[in-house]
């Protein structure tokens, strides 16, 4: 098999590729390895490019790096859409057909890129889930960031640094108000049963007595 035609675009990183068998597709040069990019650039840098003859494991090479070309535009608009979780995008890549390799790597360089963030995603999941009407314990919001696919040791700090103990308090009584329940009408050991089982943290719920 042999690279018959060789163009560069907009992008310096991408190239449109033409194989002797009629196939013509796009790849992204840093994905590809090191030999065979040299490889490449070489074949660029020539005044009269050459045909490049390219062994069946480097055919396969360019295929998967045209593949990942396809699955990174996907993610791209995935991203342009709302902000994504490493794990979530990952899920996504695989549910649209791209192979499980080919989507670890699209999502590799674009958290290189800072395209894809874990700790972003957690800041601005908590920030619309608290507000200015906090109605959440701080477990239920670990649990809800791990549900969207980030990791539990992020999910904690990202809540223990973003929804201090003085918020969750606020939290804590808008929960009694939909609950129907007046603190002072309930023992303190029954109310902090109540909290407790609620996913409230010890530290709101002591400041929540205490006030």
């Amino acid at each position: 098999m042999t690279v018959t035609s060789v163009k560069r675009g907009a992008d310096p990183d991408i190239l449109k590729i033409g194989l002797s068998d009629g196939s013509l597709f796009f790849i992204r040069l840093s994905y590809l390895p090191s030999s065979i990019k040299s490889r490449f650039d070489s074949l660029l840098t020539q005044n009269t490019p050459e045909v490049l003859e390219i062994s069946e494991a480097e055919q396969e090479q360019l295929l998967f790096t045209s593949q990942c070309v396809r699955a990174e535009r996907k993610a791209l608009q995935l991203i342009s859409c709302a902000e994504q979780t490493q794990k979530g995008l990952l899920q996504k890549l695989e549910r649209s057909g791209y192979p499980e390799g080919v989507s670890k790597k699209v999502l590799e360089r674009l958290v290189s890129l800072e395209l894809v963030d874990d700790r972003r995603f957690a800041r601005a999941w908590i920030q619309s889930q608290t507000g200015l009407s906090p109605k959440k314990s701080a477990s239920q919001l670990v649990t809800g960031l791990m549900r969207r696919g980030v990791d539990g040791r992020i999910a904690e700090e990202s809540v223990t640094s973003l929804y201090p103990v003085e918020v969750e308090a606020r939290a804590i009584a808008w929960y009694l108000r939909k609950k129907g329940l007046e603190p002072e009408l309930l023992y303190q050991f029954e109310l902090k049963q109540i909290l407790r089982r609620a996913g409230f943290s010890k530290d709101s719920i002591r400041l929540f007595i205490d006030e």
